[in-house]
């Protein structure tokens, strides 16, 4: 590899690390919308509002558990562009030779299994906390609305079973973006373009 070469792949592995940065920084943005919800849904669960409307509460609680779904979803997707760009840069890394005690190790070979893996780990009070905030909106909907449909077995089994559906398609969602990044990782040893 000539120096112009190594020079042009220098410049990509800095853009690359810029794009890393730019996704780590992501996180605040999506998590004030979920502040904004959630001042609504308190508001909403404040006695003057929630002794007014019903329909309102109903539809505060749906509002909030989509938000949530949402940014564990945006969440996901985010970890999963993490990773990818990460794996681009460790085979910048390894075309430029650079010296090992400088790149992070990458397990070589076989797939990721763990369900979590793409989460950064930067981010794993991020997906623990919005399991909880799920699990906070079916308590409090069940505890509410006991009092005004149906038996209350049926609300609690209602809301028991939302939170269940919840926290499953949050691992989903982190199950099909694992299942993407091994379809489409490229381990560093086989991307050395200037090998020939």
């Amino acid at each position: 590899m000539n120096e112009k070469d190594k020079e042009l792949l220098a410049g990509f592995h800095h853009t690359i690390s810029e794009q890393l940065n730019s996704r780590l920084s992501e996180s605040p943005k999506f998590f004030g919308l979920l502040v904004v919800v959630s001042t609504g849904y308190g508001y909403v669960l404040s006695s003057h509002a929630l002794n007014c409307n019903k329909e309102l509460f109903v539809s505060a609680s749906l509002l909030s558990y989509g938000a949530v779904l949402w940014a564990s979803w945006y969440l996901a997707a985010l970890s999963y562009g993490f990773r990818f760009l990460q794996n681009i840069q460790h085979c910048v890394e390894h075309a430029l030779k650079w010296n090992p005690r400088y790149v992070p190790k990458e397990k070589e070979g076989g797939e990721r299994t763990s369900w979590f893996w793409t989460l950064p780990s930067i981010y794993h009070p991020h997906a623990v906390g919005l399991g909880l905030v799920l699990f906070l909106i079916c308590g409090i909907f069940a505890h509410h609305a006991e009092h005004w449909f149906w038996v209350p077995c049926c609300v609690w089994l209602l809301s028991a079973s939302l939170l269940a559906v919840g926290w499953g398609l949050m691992c989903w969602a982190y199950r099909y973006y694992l299942h993407k990044f091994n379809d489409k990782r490229m381990p560093p040893a086989e991307c050395d373009i200037y090998s020939a």
